[in-house]
């Protein structure tokens, strides 16, 4: 795969930022001067002077956009120089078979303590929100009122 490396150049995340908020402030402070400055750049090739006026216009629009509409961080996750959250978290994290030793701890010997067989706070927001009653024992009411859909009671 040809992707920009995490360090690349020498040039991590915090770097990346940081030039990508500069960017962000020079082009919004500068947006005016830097479209002459692109179209000056048709004038000096051998193209057809309209066309490339449109592409290169419509090309800086879209880059435009795309740094007025993401934070630094994303920028420099789209382009490789920073790693998500969530590839942060999946790091390490190999093919995961179900019920392998270590995974949740060992499986119960007998059925009367696994998860949605009993009545019990541990099965977590569909018994909390299942009725009023379960939430207050599970004290979860802000909960259910705030996240849990559809609500039953």
């Amino acid at each position: 795969s040809s992707g920009i490396n995490a360090e690349y150049g020498g040039i991590g995340c915090d770097t990346c930022q940081s030039v990508m908020a500069l960017m962000q402030k020079e082009i919004s402070a500068n947006e005016k001067q830097l479209e002459a400055l692109l179209d000056e750049v048709c004038t000096t090739l051998p193209v057809d002077q309209q066309e490339c006026d449109t592409t290169v216009n419509s090309i800086f629009e879209t880059f435009v956009s795309i740094l007025e509409t993401y934070k630094p961080e994303e920028l420099c996750q789209m382009v490789g120089l920073c790693s998500s959250r969530m590839e942060e978290l999946m790091k390490g994290v190999g093919p995961v078979q179900f019920g392998q030793v270590g995974q949740t701890g060992p499986a119960q010997p007998d059925d009367t303590n696994k998860l949605g067989t009993d009545d019990s706070c541990q099965n977590g927001p569909a018994f909390w929100c299942a009725s009023e009653e379960n939430a207050a024992l599970c004290q979860a009411e802000d909960f259910c009122k705030k996240n849990a859909a559809p609500l039953v009671f």
